[in-house]
């Protein structure tokens, strides 16, 4: 399977009826679909011209030129890795190139439908739309994001991108306040808190599909932020888990689960914790598939 992802340069991305129209008229053929304004994905089958694709949305799309989008394709990433794997020095454009490819290969996206009676309802209540991930076996205690602008349709996506913090408390509805400094750091990483308080650059070790931390310091709370597209197309990075108890000193393995919590709330703001389960709210399993649909109608949850 197939992909491209076009995002926003000078003009609005196309509707996904016009991305798919043109794949079609360069071969291809449309599987899925999703996103915003500001970036879409599109799944497709099938041996597709780069070019030509480029081309035919220039031409069919009104008022876009060359510099309207920019456009990575999925169907390149086998490639980066051959030519990276056969190069002894590999420099940090070809990094970077292989790295976003791999990174857009493995984003995760829900799409958000609101029956229009709902989204009335929930507007004029000033409901929030939430989001929280799952980490472990651990309850949800965070919310990821909380989106005071979302419409009919609304797309979150995010990508297995990390830091790794220290608080020194976990308080329930009150914001993580991040007492250590930050790292970046990868699933299969470790990264030491040392004596004085102070993550250190993280190195390969620990399991492979967790963040793990050597806590060197004293009693801390773990934390863990990822990066996440929502509303306004804008990549941020914030928490998405706060251990609700410190833990002393020893190794501390984080665990992120391709699992998602979604629900309205008011007043509710990105990256407060909480202990409480979410009333109405929907579990959404990506461990095995890279997006899904949920419908909020007559306030209830179901897949269209």
């Amino acid at each position: 399977m197939n992909f491209v992802i076009i995002e926003k340069n000078n003009n609005n991305v196309p509707s996904e009826h016009q991305l798919e129209a043109a794949l079609k008229a360069v071969g291809g053929t449309p599987v899925a679909s999703e996103g915003s304004p500001a970036s879409r994905k599109v799944t497709f089958t099938g041996e597709v011209n780069h070019t030509d694709f480029e081309n035919e949305l220039i031409n069919t799309v009104p008022r876009s030129r060359r510099t309207s989008w920019s456009f990575v394709w999925g169907d390149a990433l086998q490639t980066s890795l051959i030519s990276l794997g056969g190069k002894p020095v590999v420099s940090h454009t070809d990094y970077a190139q292989a790295l976003n490819a791999i990174l857009q290969a493995t984003r995760k996206s829900v799409k958000i439908q609101i029956a229009p009676g709902d989204l009335e309802t929930l507007k004029n209540a000033e409901y929030k739309l939430c989001f929280a991930k799952k980490v472990g076996d651990n309850a949800y205690n965070v919310v990821w994001q909380a989106y005071g602008k979302y419409a009919f349709t609304t797309s979150f996506s995010w990508v297995p991108q990390y830091q790794l913090f220290g608080t020194n408390s976990f308080d329930a509805s009150v914001q993580v306040d991040v007492s250590t400094n930050l790292v970046d750091i990868g699933l299969g990483e470790t990264s030491v808190l040392n004596k004085v308080g102070t993550l250190e650059e993280p190195r390969t070790g620990g399991k492979s599909t967790a963040i793990t931390m050597i806590n060197n310091y004293d009693t801390i709370h773990p934390g863990v932020n990822q990066v996440s597209t929502g509303v306004d197309g804008k990549l941020v990075s914030t928490p998405i888990y706060v251990a609700t108890e410190e833990v002393v000193k020893g190794t501390v393995e984080l665990e992120p689960v391709e699992k998602v919590l979604v629900w309205f709330e008011q007043k509710i703001q990105t990256s407060t914790m909480f202990s409480s389960s979410r009333s109405q709210s929907v579990e959404i399993d990506l461990t095995k598939n890279d997006n899904a649909v949920r419908l909020y109608s007559d306030g209830k949850w179901s897949t269209p």
